[in-house]
């Protein structure tokens, strides 16, 4: 088999090994995930009897450059089968590898429609319009979507409403709305539907007694839950240095008591009692921070109870928990909300006439038309059905695997639903890593899915949930730090998922040879700078006793500070002043250990933004 020379984990072999099932896995940075999708399917290659042909594979991934790295990660694997199995099966597997699917799900797209493009009435020669053409094309749409609503005389008196008081720009104004919301229903499975629920909501005499209204009511709940979990968080804090002490228990008897009472109300349905009990809230005098106390704990306590009580106060602006709101506002609100819809039809339907106009998509339409393909026109969106198409290509795709699932949307979901009869997907992702909701992604669906399977194999009857958190990139120092950190700040209240032990990272076993990082138990560093004398130019004045130990410079600002300071700690890291290193690393060409070097070490920021050419500055003295 192609991973006899790899040393698998017990997670990652179970993975590689699980058959009659969809497969769920949380991968964890630097657990080997690559690896073990490869692995996991040169082993299910191996094997004809499930998979004939390796273009029987179906591989989606993010990006064209993980796409890419599959392939060849594949190919790596295939081979190193043959060699040792010198099956002929293998080696006609290898031949036919470039062959196969492995691409991004938009490039799946574009095959899939070129290939079916008869079925949806579009020109075989489209192209794929890009980010830039896409920003120029619907700006000259919106202006053109305006200017005929104007045009309309049953529009004129919404419109006005509508623009009244609002800013006007082409660029960042209201109008600009338009755009985002039209680029919001791109992730949405039917515009149509949504559009039709959301009008129909505007004429509601009553919004919230609908069942968005009931949607409302729950995020106000979760707002409430977050708002409690906050100053819990920091009543522990307190009472880790003052237990007893009377701030805690005033925060507990007028705010934690009367919180944990409305959560109870609205969980129990009775909106009615919650309502009339929050309206009566009497609001104390807060003391936010805690007499006595100093620091960055007191600092952290401080920030703590203003941000829930902050929060808390936020609730009462909510249209939800203002009774008059119907009455005095409902009206006008409907009407405009009526006419924003109409706007963003007539936005899509003029952008897709310009679009047809130059024969192009865009990334979202090779989404819908994907999905329009798989589906069976003849029954409704809610309950689709695969159509003749898609069950041509189950028979073609026998085993899918999805990469990066955390940052799938609604849209790609459906996809995969039509294309897979169950049983045969493996879906790779972990939420701490979903980072681009900007773009439509919805999290929410993996974690709906790890909902669903279960982490027991003898009770995996809907799929197998495996997490994968051995982690072989960073040494046991640095995972102790990010578990303690994140044990603490990652909680379902704050970010959907708790930092339990299945999440947490652990080092990865050792094989018999050296550890990856052999240095001191401090693996990490936290240096702080005190800037308390930095002037408004981003300049200050040099602190006594630091004058040249940094840079020998008598001032500099605070990023040239920093840059000093990271460049003398890199100078003793490497031994750079006549003494010796630090520490070793393990080379990976010759197997050995060595002392560290300076391609060893990497400087992460947020941003190069005006900070690159001061480190640089810096680094070169």
């Amino acid at each position: 088999m192609a991973d006899k020379r790899i040393e698998w984990t017990q997670q990652q072999r179970r993975v590689i090994d699980a058959r009659g099932g969809d497969v769920l896995v949380t991968a964890s940075a630097g657990t080997g995930k690559t690896a073990v999708l490869s692995g996991r399917c040169v082993s299910i290659v191996s094997d004809k009897s499930l998979c004939p042909d390796i273009r029987n594979v179906l591989v989606l991934t993010f990006t064209e450059a993980a796409a890419e790295q599959m392939r060849s990660r594949i190919a790596e694997r295939l081979k190193e089968a043959f060699l040792e199995t010198r099956d002929p099966h293998l080696r006609r597997q290898l031949m036919l590898l470039q062959g196969a699917d492995i691409s991004t799900i938009h490039a799946f797209c574009k095959r899939l429609i070129t290939e079916y493009f008869y079925k949806l009435d579009l020109d075989p020669t489209f192209g794929v319009i890009d980010g830039d053409e896409q920003k120029l094309l619907k700006s000259e749409v919106l202006e053109r979507t305006i200017d005929r609503a104007w045009e309309q005389e049953d529009l004129r008196t919404a419109l006005e409403q509508l623009f009244r008081r609002r800013d006007l720009r082409a660029h960042g104004g209201f109008p600009s709305q338009i755009v985002q919301l039209s680029d919001f229903l791109d992730g949405i499975i039917s515009r149509d539907s949504w559009c039709e629920r959301a009008a129909a909501l505007a004429q509601a005499a009553n919004p919230f007694t609908t069942d968005l209204g009931q949607k409302q009511k729950q995020i106000v709940a979760n707002k409430l839950r977050h708002i409690l979990a906050q100053i819990q968080y920091a009543i522990r804090l307190y009472e880790n240095e003052n237990a007893g002490g009377d701030w805690a228990a005033k925060w507990r008897q007028t705010f934690v008591r009367p919180v944990g009472e409305y959560i109870e109300l609205i969980s129990s349905g009775d909106w009615e009692g919650f309502s009339r009990r929050i309206k009566d809230y009497q609001r104390p005098r807060f003391e936010y921070k805690p007499r006595g106390m100093s620091g960055l704990a007191a600092e952290t306590i401080r920030n703590l109870a203003e941000s829930a009580r902050k929060s808390f106060d936020g609730l009462f602006d909510l249209a939800i928990l203002n009774p008059d709101y119907v009455d005095r506002l409902g009206g006008s609100v409907s009407l405009q909300t009526a006419v924003l819809v109409e706007l963003v039809k007539t936005f899509d339907r003029l952008y897709a006439q310009a679009k047809r106009t130059i024969n192009c998509l865009d990334f979202a339409d090779l989404e819908h038309y994907a999905l329009r393909l798989l589906t069976d026109p003849t029954v409704s969106d809610d309950a689709p059905r695969p159509s003749q198409t898609a069950l041509t290509l189950r028979q073609r795709y026998r085993h899918i695997f999805v990469d990066e699932y955390q940052d799938i949307n609604s849209v790609q979901q459906a996809i995969l639903e039509m294309l897979s009869p169950g049983g045969n997907t493996l879906g790779v992702g972990d939420i701490k890593q979903s980072i681009y909701a900007f773009r439509g992604a919805e999290p929410d669906i993996f974690l709906e899915q790890l909902n669903r399977v279960s982490a027991d194999p003898a009770n995996a009857r809907d799929g197998l949930r495996v997490d994968l958190n051995a982690n072989f990139r960073s040494a046991k120092g640095i995972l102790d730090f990010v578990n303690k950190i994140f044990s603490r700040i990652m909680t379902v209240s704050s970010c959907r998922i708790d930092y339990d032990e299945s999440a947490q990272l652990k080092p990865a076993p050792l094989d018999g040879g050296p550890p990856a990082l052999e240095r001191s138990p401090d693996a990490v560093e936290l240096h702080i700078l005190d800037e308390a004398g930095a002037k408004e130019d981003g300049s200050e004045d040099e602190p006594p006793g630091e004058s040249d130990d940094l840079m020998n410079l008598s001032v500099v600002n605070a990023r040239q500070r920093q840059a000093a300071l990271i460049a003398r700690r890199i100078r003793q890291m490497v031994g750079a002043d006549g003494q010796e290193a630090e520490f070793q690393v393990l080379d990976k060409q010759s197997g050995a250990l060595r002392n560290v070097q300076y391609r060893d070490i990497v400087i992460l920021m947020r941003s190069l933004a005006k900070k690159a050419n001061d480190y640089v500055e810096i680094f070169r003295l």
